[in-house]
């Protein structure tokens, strides 16, 4: 299938790892001009551009982070100036805050949370969109999570935040459709990213692999196949949708 996506511009913000880092290589595989964000990770980062470009792909990696508007703006600002378009954002930088019970929660770290995840997901959206109606097409996609739907003790705030983004988007689908623009959530499950494999023993997630139909769990490249179908020229009806990335649980 050819997915129209050769010489589109694409920012995929929080790019140097995990989904982030399976869709920035694809993106760039079917010949689109990738910018990922990173926040701390430079080295990180700048060895994913070295790969994409030793693969023959078009990728830069541009320091951002949600709660710093000015980063914001200077990403946005150098985009613009290198590709003169954008026509693809991907809301993939997360802010995943300190869980505590709802009680024993500070304001500002719950806000904290809050501004990260959706001021700063807005800061970069509102940046984006002029560009992709001087274009007269765009492709939006926010990567939530399934807390979203089942909830978690003690994260309040985190879900809080992840839940406002699919607000956003079906105000943006509806608002942004006449410019060409679409607007999409994807609501992975648990995926085995380099983070996740970490941060569990591996007999607690083959155990919780066992609970899924697939009998595995979700890589970021399953995941990453569905944010570059819906940012293509093929996805030509697929708006304002939320879609959940399951494996069929």
């Amino acid at each position: 299938m050819d997915y129209g996506l050769n010489g589109k511009a694409v920012l995929v913000t929080g790019g140097s790892r995990g989904i982030g880092k399976a869709a920035a290589r694809l993106f760039a595989s079917e010949g689109a001009r990738v910018f990922i964000t990173y926040a701390s990770g430079r080295e990180r980062a700048e060895m994913l551009v070295d790969e994409i470009g030793r693969a023959g792909g078009a990728c830069r990696a541009l320091r951002m982070s949600l709660d710093d508007p000015q980063s914001i703006t200077d990403a946005m600002e150098r985009v613009e100036r290198e590709a003169n378009r954008l026509d693809v954002l991907v809301n993939n930088a997360v802010y995943w805050g300190e869980e505590a019970p709802i009680e024993d929660s500070t304001d500002a770290s719950w806000f904290s949370v809050i501004d990260q995840t959706v001021k700063g997901t807005y800061l970069v959206t509102k940046a984006a969109v002029p560009l992709m109606k001087r274009g007269g097409w765009g492709r939006i996609v926010h990567l939530s999570s399934s807390l979203v739907r089942e909830g978690k003790p003690d994260a309040s705030a985190n879900i809080a935040g992840k839940a406002a983004l699919h607000g956003l988007s079906r105000s943006l689908a509806a608002e942004l459709a006449p410019s060409g623009i679409y607007s999409n959530v994807v609501i992975p499950e648990l995926t085995l990213s380099e983070w996740v494999a970490n941060a569990f023993p591996p007999d607690v997630l083959e155990q919780y692999a066992r609970s899924f139909p697939t009998r595995r769990l979700a890589e970021p490249e399953d995941v990453a196949h569905l944010i570059v179908y819906l940012c293509s020229t093929a996805n030509r009806f697929v708006n304002g949708e939320e879609i959940r990335v399951t494996g069929g649980k």
